[in-house]
């Protein structure tokens, strides 16, 4: 993480203190002068010209720590930017070069892995540059809102200069949400591993002979799938526990809960490990800039997986099936508090679903919307009168964008777009949580179908969980209103903070790891300029001969246990929790 400036600490500390190094205040001088790069200047800028790294002719204890650090991360490979420079001041090292060139090169290594460490590669002014576009193309208010991770390295190393040590600053700075460090733990298993594509083969199911079979059972062994099977590894017979493995493999990818290797179940097994890779790390990177506060009883909402997951610590409380929004009306990614839910809710119609998709019906037939109960008003207040939707000229409101002075409200009941229940988080993109009457949508693999909002499956579950918490909602009282029309607002005496996630590599409660479509794209478009930061970083040079150069990295195509806390009856639940002892 580069910073222009870093402030001047206490020069006088720093100076008093002698380091008779091979690498002098001169030296370092001279060749600083000849370096365009602003935060290597400051930290020597401000360290009063001493060398950090480098010290009696060999590694200072902080350059010994710094190299330590990097060697003991299993995460480092070469897919990562700075893999190159990295080998470079090996190189060094080993040879002896304890001069200005290493030490320089140091700062550079340590900057680009604190960078790593804390924020990650992904190039976010990039990202958001691709989200505003989205924004002018749909024509809708796109979000994917991000927290900075609340570290500098500047003042890490300020600190450890002080202290001669940098203790245990790498471990702190990693992330303690999202199951972060398992996830981590997977990306160091799938560099190590590696498979045979099966190629392009047939459907298969069980009692179907083909050489791939042998693959995909040593594929299934190697990620944790395949157990317990009398088989032998090499078969290629498709048999009854290869079917068990298979059905495991593709829940954790998100597909079909099925034994049958189909074309989409073929896609996967044609994929290399460093896609996968590449994924985590994309995932990772995320986590690093989102929420970091975890209170106790939390819902997390995860668009890729279509999953709720209400949280009470680490034990899952429930765990629903989502619809989530449209690729072209995307729900959009941030963090909120749920304070309200309301019984048997008024949908009021947003002026952008009337002219997109209502106006066309209306201009032919005034009163089509009038059999939904969706009615309109001139306002949307308790005193707001209706409106004959035949006195309003429909036509002069299409295709452009003058403003419908009138409102379209859709009244309680089953046939409600909301359906009985919605949950309220008030936010600046107008979202939030609801019941919905298209119970189909749920049978769904890929459940993207709604305007942004988030519909769920079992909201009466929801409602009944959150009564555990709010001692105020009467479950009884609630589902009797529940069987009429009668609205009712339950104020939330305990907030419930709200994360809607976007991870398409994740660890779930068990501790199994799953992969999910890019849904929206995002994987693709932060790809695009994915290390950009680090590559970019790699640009040290001076009018010594020594340059470090950024040559383009090798792509590697390269639950509670009180009664009252509500489970799933079922030991597996579908696309998310493997069924037990797997």
């Amino acid at each position: 993480m580069a910073k222009k400036g870093v402030s001047i600490f206490l020069l006088s500390l720093i100076a008093s203190s002698t380091i008779n190094a091979k690498v002098s205040k001169d030296e370092l001088k001279n060749h600083l002068k000849d370096i365009q790069v602003s935060y290597i200047k400051n930290i020597y800028l401000n360290n009063a010209y001493d060398p950090i790294w480098i010290k009696d002719n060999s590694l200072s204890p902080l350059g010994k720590e710094l190299i330590n650090q990097i060697k003991n991360d299993k995460t480092i490979a070469y897919d990562l930017p700075f893999y190159k420079l990295y080998k470079s001041v090996l190189k060094d090292i080993n040879n002896k070069k304890f001069n200005t060139d290493l030490e320089i090169k140091l700062s550079n290594l340590y900057n680009q892995y604190m960078h790593y460490l804390i924020e990650g590669e992904i190039d976010w002014k990039e990202f958001m540059n691709y989200i505003q576009n989205l924004r002018k193309k749909y024509d809708y208010k796109v979000g994917y809102e991000i927290k900075k991770p609340p570290y500098s390295s500047a003042k890490i190393l300020q600190n450890a200069i002080l202290g001669e040590t940098f203790g245990n600053i790498f471990s702190q700075v990693e992330p303690k949400r999202f199951r972060y460090h398992q996830l981590k733990e997977y990306l160091v298993k799938f560099l190590h591993m590696h498979w045979q594509k099966v190629g392009m083969i047939p459907t298969l199911r069980v009692g179907s002979s083909n050489p791939a079979i042998a693959k995909i059972r040593k594929r299934l062994k190697l990620e944790g799938d395949l157990q317990g099977c009398n088989q032998s590894i090499d078969s290629t017979i498709y048999d009854n526990c290869l079917a068990k493995a298979v059905k495991r493999f593709k829940i954790r990818h998100g597909l079909k809960p099925n034994s049958i290797i189909d074309r989409r179940t073929r896609l996967e097994f044609n994929r290399s490990p460093m896609y996968y890779v590449k994924k985590i790390r994309l995932n990772l990177d995320r986590i690093k800039w989102s929420n970091r506060k975890e209170e106790k009883v939390r819902i997390e909402l995860n668009i890729p997986s279509f999953r709720l997951y209400l949280y009470d610590g680490n034990e899952l409380v429930t765990t629903m099936r989502v619809v989530t929004g449209k690729p072209n009306h995307p729900t959009p990614v941030f963090s909120d508090i749920m304070t309200t839910i309301v019984v048997n809710p008024y949908w009021r119609i947003p002026e952008s679903i009337v002219k997109k998709e209502m106006i066309k019906h209306l201009i032919k037939n005034p009163h089509y919307y009038d059999r939904q109960h969706k009615f309109l008003y001139d306002g949307w207040g308790p005193n707001a009168k209706k409106i004959d939707p035949a006195t309003v000229n429909w036509a002069k409101y299409k295709d452009n964008k003058k403003h419908i002075p009138y409102h379209f409200m859709q009244e309680p009941g089953y046939n409600n777009a909301l359906g009985k229940i919605k949950f309220l988080f008030p936010n600046k993109y107008s979202v939030y949580i609801h019941d919905t009457p298209s119970k189909q949508l749920f049978f769904r693999t890929k459940r993207a179908f709604s305007h942004g909002c988030m519909r769920i499956q079992k909201p009466r579950e929801l409602l009944e969980a959150l009564a555990l918490y709010n001692s105020n909602i009467n479950v009884d009282k609630v589902m009797k209103i529940l069987g009429t029309n009668k609205r009712k607002v339950i104020a939330l005496r305990k907030w419930i903070p709200v994360d809607i996630t976007y991870f398409t590599a994740y660890v779930d409660s068990y501790g199994y790891l799953h992969f999910r479509d890019d849904v929206y794209g995002y994987d693709k478009a932060m790809l695009k300029s994915y290390g950009k930061y680090s590559k970019h970083k790699s640009k040290v040079k001076n009018s010594n001969k020594n340059k470090i150069k950024n040559k383009k990295v090798i792509n590697s195509k390269k639950i509670h246990k009180d009664k009252n806390i509500i489970k799933d009856k079922n030991t597996i639940e579908d696309e998310n929790i493997i069924e037990i002892g797997y």
